[in-house]
């Protein structure tokens, strides 16, 4: 797809002729033309002259030729221009402060071959002379606000720094307002907060008690609720708290007038919206819509503030419930709607015929484009409900970032774990986001740029790991298995198969034996584990196709002996991976069958004993069933229906098979209902006669668990044949 945006510029300055191919060898030196250099400049002339020299070695010390910097004031602060001269000079001219250093990292990665693969690794190429086919080069990103983790939440040094810059991401995220010069660094967000920040600008702290009328009012009491305001919600049709907003955000103004957004968005997850008479006059008002709250506040926070902080957008969401946009009401030209993709299906691009919930969220984004002029995306690039999951495809960004620059979306925080991390997809994930942030036509289909770094990163078996990723890719593809999400999948999809399942393991097992380096081992190793989490999620159909040595206490000991071995993911995201590492042994015992999985919630998981482990399909009906090693007598079936705190009821009906196919009725269909306030909704089914069975199938449909909550089809625990319910089951909802 060839836009106009990207195409070279067409205007050529006189002196500075492209004259062709060129070819770049010990004769460059570098040369500033810029008057009072600034440290993002000084930061381009150090890094040309450093990795010439790591290119082609010792600078020769005649005939020599020049890469000349130059600054012009009339373009963008991230623009730039590389062209040739009648003498072969290489000329680099930009804007400020990052286009002059984005210009030399560009040449450097794009024209030379350097590549910043992690914060901790480089590849560089060694050469006498390279060729460059065509020199001239118009840079400019595809979006203002490309939004990158560079390293551990709550950690950013210059080394984050450093790689954020040579990759072309301009903001870093992890809530740590630093600003590293040196590679061009501004605060694109205010503090205190990137997202949710509401709840830290106007504390209950300091407002509850003079001013609860600031918070919603619920059940006829104004309520804060959690102190950390993950769940908490505001009156925003009261003019007071927006007055105190703007004040609050005047004072973190003033300190940092140059940021491009501050947030006062809502808090993670909000459920309880105000039930005052005007709060629910406006959202009547607006075609029924939670987002006009919203809008109205932000509209009236922007506008007190417009004139002293004329560049700054006062940053919202569109999430959860507030996700569709208002009627009659339009945002203030100072006001920003990030729209967040929250639970939309990944398994191929948003834009595909058969994502239907992709296409609603396009939809979305172009209804709020008529309302709003400013809009930012949060995307959701892992899974972050399970991080070891594998994704079907880690190119399919390449088209939903060329969908946003389509549509005008002004900058993308693609939310995934930084370089360091051991999450499927990591380190290749971030350093090509970044690539695709800048501008999403230049990669093709982003394969040449998947090899490049597998085989760079990887050593001899990088190639078997470009291999594996495409053997997802390719799979999900030909199945067009599109219910996946940042959860994982819900449904059966070809690529989690046990067949593949057992092709991957076999391509990282040669890409093992190909390269001995005691790092590049490593390397492998943790790349390896989302495979061997899969082969421990499916062991019994895995192990029927291959020989895999271990059984699944041993494959559990050998995956957290992995976990350990990483010495750079943080303790919190390793605990996460062992906490549903240590699970797995027992449930591979289990034979559980579900119609649809959501990521790591098992159909196992609904007889394993403990309410604390789930089966979720990820689907408001479903079913999900045991095999016992015998036919069983049963004469009484616990089922725990859901969680609850309020309200439950659903539709539900037991089948019995001695054979898995011909099935008879246990429990015959019947609605369940409750109103107590306890933790867990569930139902308990004596049968007027035992019956035998060797397998046990719980149906269930049309569910609601309170107000707001989540609507799909679960099984906490089921138990057969109790003699005494356990105590949970009567524990009052918190």
């Amino acid at each position: 797809m060839k836009m106009k945006f990207f195409l070279l510029a067409a205007f050529v300055f006189a002196l500075n002729l492209c004259y062709g191919a060129l070819t770049i060898d010990n004769r460059y030196k570098v040369k500033s033309e810029i008057k009072g250099l600034i440290p993002a400049e000084q930061t381009a002339v150090e890094e040309l002259t450093t990795y010439l020299g790591k290119i082609f070695g010792k600078v020769s010390a005649k005939d020599n030729k020049y890469i000349i910097l130059r600054h012009n004031p009339k373009f963008g602060k991230e623009e730039f221009t590389i062209s040739g001269d009648k003498n072969e000079n290489v000329i680099i001219t930009g804007g400020r402060p990052r286009g002059i250093m984005y210009g030399a990292y560009y040449f450097l990665d794009r024209k030379l071959g350097v590549k910043w693969l992690t914060p901790d690794f480089e590849y560089v190429p060694k050469a006498k002379r390279i060729k460059i086919e065509k020199v001239d080069h118009h840079g400019k990103p595809a979006f203002r606000a490309r939004i990158l983790a560079a390293e551990q939440h709550g950690k950013y040094s210059e080394k984050g720094s450093r790689w954020l810059a040579r990759n072309l991401a301009n903001c870093y995220w992890g809530n740590v307002f630093k600003v590293y010069e040196k590679y061009g660094d501004e605060l694109i967000f205010s503090p205190p907060a990137k997202c949710h920040g509401l709840f830290q600008i106007v504390t209950p702290a300091k407002y509850f008690k003079t001013n609860p009328e600031f918070w919603a009012l619920q059940n006829g009491k104004r309520t804060h609720r959690d102190k950390r305001g993950l769940m908490a919600d505001y009156c925003l049709t009261n003019e007071k708290l927006a007055k105190a907003t703007a004040n609050e955000c005047r004072a973190l103004l003033k300190k940092n007038p140059e940021v491009l957004y501050i947030s006062i968005q809502e808090g993670d997850h909000t459920r309880g919206y105000c039930d005052c008479e005007p709060c629910k006059k406006l959202v009547k008002e607006c075609g029924n819509r939670e987002s006009a709250r919203w809008v109205l506040f932000a509209n009236r926070v922007g506008k007190i503030l417009k004139d002293e902080f004329p560049n700054v957008q006062f940053l919202i969401f569109a999430y959860d419930a507030s996700r569709k946009p208002p009627e009659n009401i339009k945002a203030e030209d100072n006001v920003c709607v990030q729209i967040c993709a929250w639970m939309n299906r990944r398994g191929v691009p948003y834009a595909h015929p058969k994502n239907i919930l992709g296409n609603e969220l396009i939809s979305q984004i172009k209804e709020w484009q008529k309302i709003c002029k400013n809009i930012l995306f949060w995307d959701y690039t892992y899974t972050f409900g399970d991080r070891m999951i594998q994704s079907p495809d880690l190119l399919l960004n390449i088209d939903n970032f060329r969908k946003f620059h389509e549509l005008g979306i002004g900058g993308i925080y693609p939310e995934n774990g930084p370089p360091q991390d051991n999450s499927f997809g990591i380190p290749f994930k971030p350093w090509f986001l970044a690539r695709i942030l800048w501008n999403p036509y230049e990669c093709g289909n982003g394969e040449d740029d998947e090899k490049v770094f597998c085989e760079k990163y990887y050593g001899k078996g990088g190639n078997y790991v470009a291999q594996y990723y495409k053997l997802l890719r390719d799979t999900n593809r030909k199945q067009q298995f599109m219910n996946f999400h940042s959860s994982g999948s819900i449904g059966k999809a070809d690529f989690e198969s046990a067949p593949v399942t057992v092709q991957a393991y076999k391509l990282l097992q040669k890409a093992k034996a190909a390269d001995s380096d005691p790092v590049i081992q490593h390397r492998l190793r943790l790349i390896t584990m989302p495979v061997k989490y899969q082969i421990l999620r499916d062991y019994v159909n895995v192990s029927k196709l291959f020989d895999i040595k271990m059984t699944p206490e041993e494959l559990y000991k050998d995956l957290l002996a992995d976990v350990e071995s990483d010495k750079v993911t943080h303790w919190r995201i390793k605990k996460y991976f062992t906490d549903r590492l240590k699970v797995l042994p027992e449930l591979a015992k289990i034979k559980a069958q579900a119609s649809s999985i959501n990521g790591s919630n098992f159909p196992a998981k609904a007889y394993d004993g403990s309410l604390k482990e789930v089966w979720h399909s990820g689907m408001s009906e479903g079913w999900c069933q045991i095999e016992f090693d015998a036919p069983r007598e049963i004469s009484r079936i616990t089922s725990v229906q859901g969680f609850s705190r309020g309200v439950a009821r659903c539709q539900y009906e037991i089948l019995g098979s001695m054979d898995g196919k011909t099935w008879f009725k246990i429990v015959p269909r019947r609605k369940f209902f409750s109103k107590k306030e306890l933790k867990y909704a569930w139902t308990d089914d004596k049968l007027a006669k035992p019956v035998k069975a060797k397998f046990v199938r719980t149906i269930r449909d049309n569910i609601f668990f309170g107000r707001n909550q989540r609507n799909d089809a679960v099984l906490y625990e089921q138990y057969f044949n109790l003699k005494e319910l356990p105590k949970e089951l009567f524990e009052k909802a918190k």
